[in-house]
């Protein structure tokens, strides 16, 4: 009987951890690949299929200020758990708990340099996914 209460609760556990959605993610689980190509597409703003440094900054600042709910010029920790693409997360450079936007366009030109790995200037989707598989270990 007891080992019967025991696997119920881990079974109960297992259920609950699962079908967490990507809003109640802890920083270090990986967002999906439906999020990251969703994301992928948003940036690829003339259709290409390529992400160019351009396009890249100006996604970086769109979703800086979406994040930034109160207009204070900095992501805080709780305005942080809203970004469900997980590209913040390493943004903090001086680790106070706070995202500058000069922190935040840094990272995003390091996640670029990063993910152009054939370094023509540009992201193919894949460069991008597989940047994410790396990052996550999917």
């Amino acid at each position: 009987m007891k080992n019967m209460i025991k696997i119920v609760i881990t079974l109960f556990c297992f259920f609950l951890v699962t079908n967490t959605n990507i809003y109640a993610q802890t920083p270090n689980q990986a967002p999906s690949m439906e999020t990251l190509g969703a994301e992928f597409h948003k940036m690829d703003t003339d259709n290409n299929g390529f992400v160019t440094k351009k396009e890249m900054q100006d996604y970086q600042k769109k979703k800086f200020n979406e994040l930034d709910k109160d207009k204070s010029g900095d992501i805080d920790k709780k305005e942080l758990a809203a970004d469900e693409t997980k590209m913040h997360e390493k943004a903090d450079a001086d680790k106070d708990g706070n995202i500058t936007s000069d922190e935040s366009e840094s990272q995003f030109k390091q996640y670029f340099d990063q993910m152009d790995a054939d370094k023509d200037n540009q992201i193919s989707e894949a460069e991008y996914t597989d940047y994410w598989k790396l990052i996550y270990k999917f």
